[in-house]
């Protein structure tokens, strides 16, 4: 028995080999090419200022189907507004591979024929000496125009006032009415009849009885806490610049079992500001950089609805308001 299963183990080694010398060697430089270019089809976009400086910088590569690259770069920000540049490329190659192949170099070849842009393609990104990295995989270029238009000209506002409330007991009156039926009578105080001769009955009220019930609720006594938000933005149409302004309180009061109020902490801030994205994600995700008359930086971190509408600032959601 022993015998009969080292040769069976032997034979099935010998085919494996067999079949193994007759394959073509596997060329997995290959394989990963090909994954990559299904990879690197469609959006790839970055936005961020550099500095200090009020102008977003975008950049956008769009990998089509057929091998060719949109390349496009744009600016948009307080007095500022550059008009997308867009630069066609024929088609792309991989490069060599850099940082111990954590990435690779990309060859995008201009369609007039010129030398080829050479980008760095890591971590699913797209990285070109002086521009953003192009990480987000959505079309900025056709967004962020809009997502500016639907925020700038309203005010957004929030107002999230809790109250303290006591237990207390009110008298609900409760009213049951009995409804009862008696034959319909005309002006001269005869029964009306229907067509078949039977008469018509309509509904009158027999008796409303009126209980008085004792229910327990919650009264609102004082304010607990005070949490209002209003956020404007706008963007002259001539000169570009963008102007704001931002309010801000909060407030909290306790109250004693003798119902007397103290408050805790009272918080208002007021002020108007120069602003510009300083980096946008998508139309629903970005941040805004608000900067003073004095050069305080303030920075409004914004989940934007575009449905409702709405922007939510530090989980408050603010809307619209006249």
């Amino acid at each position: 028995m022993k015998n009969k299963l080292l040769l069976s183990v032997t034979t099935v080694a010998l085919v494996a080999s067999l079949l193994t010398s007759c394959r073509e060697k596997t060329d997995f430089d290959a394989i990963v090419n090909d994954l990559s270019k299904q990879t690197l089809q469609g959006y790839f976009s970055g936005a961020e200022t550099q500095g200090p400086e009020m102008k977003l910088n975008v950049i956008q590569y769009q990998f089509l189907e057929d091998g060719s690259v949109d390349r496009s770069v744009m600016a948009v920000g307080d007095g500022v507004y550059q008009a997308p540049v867009s630069r066609k490329f024929s088609s792309w190659t991989f490069g060599e591979y850099y940082d111990g192949k954590a990435g690779r170099f990309l060859n995008l070849n201009p369609a007039d024929g010129g030398e080829p842009l050479k980008v760095k393609f890591y971590a699913n990104s797209i990285l070109e000496d002086g521009q953003p990295m192009a990480s987000d995989h959505n079309d900025k270029i056709g967004t962020i125009l809009t997502t500016q238009e639907a925020l700038v000209g309203k005010k957004w506002y929030g107002n999230d006032t809790v109250f303290h409330k006591v237990d207390t007991v009110i008298d609900v009156i409760k009213y049951d009415t009995v409804y009862t039926y008696k034959p319909k009578k005309d002006e001269n105080g005869n029964v009306v009849k229907d067509e078949a001769g039977f008469p018509v009955y309509e509904q009158t009220i027999k008796s409303i009885t009126e209980t008085v019930i004792p229910t327990k609720m919650k009264w609102i006594v004082a304010p607990k806490s005070i949490n209002i938000r209003s956020l404007e933005l706008y963007r002259d149409a001539s000169s570009l610049v963008n102007t704001g302004k931002w309010s801000f309180t909060n407030k909290e009061y306790d109250m004693d079992a003798n119902r007397n109020i103290t408050t805790r902490v009272d918080t208002t801030a007021s002020y108007d500001f120069h602003w510009c994205f300083v980096s946008y994600t998508s139309t629903s995700s970005f941040v805004i950089r608000a900067v003073q008359e004095d050069g305080t930086v303030e920075f409004f971190d914004v989940r934007f609805d575009a449905k409702l509408p709405s922007v939510t600032l530090d989980k408050q959601v603010l809307k619209v308001t006249e």
